[in-house]
């Protein structure tokens, strides 16, 4: 072959080669975008030591982050190997999952299981392109062999509220737990009907009706909002009264239930007044970054696993 034509086979098989590796940034960059998408789940377990088998098969990979409402497995804590099972799902030493302790993850003790998977303590707080993540345990003297003490409570009181306090920087806290706490915040909230445990009397400090949460934290909540930064609570005890529930306060603070019921027989439903047939559903959030948005959007959960 005469040498001018070698050249001009190389050079065409340099451009083709060129493109076929600008092909391939352009579908890394697709794909690194997709995750700006965190996903809530709460009240997911179907058997003792299993979650919904349909959120086994799910690449969590693929979120931002993933948050958990608590009640993974309906007794987390009774084997050790529950634990490292949960572990292989949701990796959760990561510093982008997060863990709000449910009842049915708590009640059989050996906390120090969960924290060691975790590397950090039941309540705690992260931030990560301007949202700030803060767990908190609403399941104090829940735990068997460990009664509540007056210490728990305000160790959990003294980190919320210096949390707060402090808060600059972020655009977004989002706040996660699992039994709903914050019903009595507007009087049209009809908690009982819509969480699987409304829990209007919890006490985050020892004593009277003022360290419930709206006297002790709401208005707190509000200054956040009064200062620029979105607040969303979100609650992970769902799913068997409701499916997906939000509800925003005249002072933009953005109240969230959300929960699925693994266990259900639709052809043969439980004796309970008022169980939701319908599909269940999970909870997912697109962060616009520059845009300082945290957009959401309630997914039925089959819907999810055929995407």
């Amino acid at each position: 072959m005469p040498t001018n034509l070698r050249i001009i086979g190389l050079f065409i098989s340099l451009i083709t080669c060129l493109a076929c590796n600008k092909d391939r940034e352009v579908i890394a960059e697709v794909s690194i975008e997709k995750t700006s998408e965190y996903i809530f789940l709460g009240h997911i377990y179907n058997k003792s030591n299993r979650i919904d088998p349909r959120l086994e098969g799910i690449d969590y990979r693929v979120y931002k982050g993933v948050w958990l409402g608590g009640d993974l497995c309906s007794e987390t804590t009774r084997e050790r190997a529950t634990i490292d099972y949960l572990d292989d799902i949701f990796d959760l030493g990561n510093e982008t999952t997060h863990w709000a302790v449910g009842n049915h993850d708590v009640r059989n003790g050996n906390l120090d299981w969960i924290t060691t998977a975790t590397g950090r303590s039941l309540f705690h707080a992260s931030t990560k392109d301007g949202i700030t993540v803060a767990t908190f345990d609403t399941n104090v003297g829940h735990v068997k062999g460990r009664d509540a003490t007056c210490e728990d409570r305000m160790e959990q009181a003294d980190f919320l509220l210096n949390l707060i306090d402090t808060l600059q920087a972020s655009s977004h806290l989002v706040l996660l737990t699992h039994w709903v706490v914050w019903g009595e915040v507007e009087p049209n909230i009809p908690c009982a009907a819509l969480a699987n445990n409304c829990i209007n009397g919890f006490q985050f400090l020892c004593g009277g009706g003022a360290s419930r949460f709206p006297p002790f934290l709401y208005d707190k909540l509000v200054a956040l909002e009064e200062r620029g930064i979105e607040v969303m609570v979100i609650s992970g005890d769902g799913g068997v009264y409701t499916k997906q529930f939000h509800h925003q306060t005249q002072a933009g603070i953005d109240f969230f239930i959300s929960g699925i019921f693994s266990t259900l027989d639709r052809d043969n439903p439980p004796n309970v007044p008022n169980v939701n047939l319908n599909p269940d559903s999970v909870l997912l959030f697109n962060h616009l970054v520059e845009a300082q948005q945290l957009e959401w959007k309630f997914v039925e959960l089959d819907e999810l696993i055929r995407e």
